[in-house]
């Protein structure tokens, strides 16, 4: 019998020790797991977003890696499928477009609910953000004045005169010129690769090399340039609304919460204002992203 219990006994405690050694190994894959990778594209609105996301983790403790300016969609969205990228901030419409060019979803919910059904079963969509941020099209005050342009429907009229500018994507991309002409009928003389909200269309613009650039609504640099952004009269553009997305199962239910937390702080003169702030007034996007952290989330 004593030997019975002797044997129960170290039975029992190499048991407690092959548990006490999974937790171990639990908890470490936990950490790990808590590292997230959060990807940008290549323009300043971008690299805010995503230096938010980044500071507000970090302030729940959470380590964080950043990879920036990584171009468009064509790159970033596999990255973020094959678990290179944990996290990117996005748009609602243009996503939905990347995925069904032939949508006509419109109203944030409608862009949302079909978003859902569209995207690959390994990415997720977090909460949506009120802030929106909408590709629009600007031209100089004089051409405006020249041709009496207000909206996209007046540009129709006088597109085959002029040179359009923005980021190579533009030129193929449903919500980009192929958009214009299936809603407008808008076809314009010609088309300049360049970036968009960035300084190669905005000097392209000023020095009369393009007559219009593809710009973002919430550019900063809109409040100092003598442009004219077009009203998009028959709705071209659907609901923008930012929304991080994430590969599923990559970060965590508090990762998660964070996010949502940004999301829910975020609106839309937010983003015009950090953009200006790093556009206009040339400060570190970091610094800047950092401080509305501050200022928006009260740490936990």
């Amino acid at each position: 019998m004593m030997m019975i219990k002797n044997w129960l006994s170290a039975t029992g405690k190499g048991f407690r020790l092959s548990l006490l050694a999974a937790g171990m190994a639990s908890a470490a894959f936990t950490a790990q797991a808590e590292t997230v990778t959060i990807g940008g594209a290549n323009y300043s609105e971008q690299t805010i977003l995503a230096n938010i996301y980044a500071s507000a983790l970090k302030q729940q403790g959470i380590e964080v890696k950043t990879r920036l300016n990584l171009g468009n969609r064509e790159i970033i969205i596999p990255a973020l499928k094959t678990g290179e990228l944990d996290v990117v901030p996005e748009y609602l419409g243009a996503l939905l477009n990347y995925y069904h060019g032939g949508s006509k979803a419109t109203t944030e919910q409608e862009v949302s609910d079909e978003l859902k059904q569209t995207l690959p079963a390994d990415l997720q969509l977090l909460n949506a953000s009120p802030a929106s941020s909408i590709t629009a099209w600007a031209v100089r005050a004089e051409t405006a004045k020249k041709y009496n342009l207000k909206t996209l429907s007046d540009l129709a009229k006088v597109a085959p005169e002029l040179v359009v500018g923005g980021p190579p994507e533009v030129a193929t991309r449903a919500l980009g010129l192929p958009g214009l002409e299936r809603v407008y009928g808008i076809k314009f003389k010609s088309f300049k690769s360049l970036d968009i909200a960035g300084p190669l269309s905005r000097l392209a613009l000023n020095s009369r090399k393009i007559d219009v650039a593809t710009i973002i609504s919430t550019q900063g640099d809109l409040a100092k340039e003598n442009w004219v952004v077009l009203e998009d009269d028959k709705h071209e553009q659907p609901a923008q609304n930012l929304v991080p997305l994430i590969h599923k199962g990559a970060v965590s239910p508090k990762v998660e919460e964070v996010l949502n937390n940004v999301s829910a702080h975020l609106t839309t003169q937010d983003i015009i204002q950090l953009n200006k702030q790093v556009d206009v007034d040339h400060k570190d996007p970091a610094k800047v992203a950092e401080q509305w952290v501050k200022d928006k989330l009260a740490a936990k």
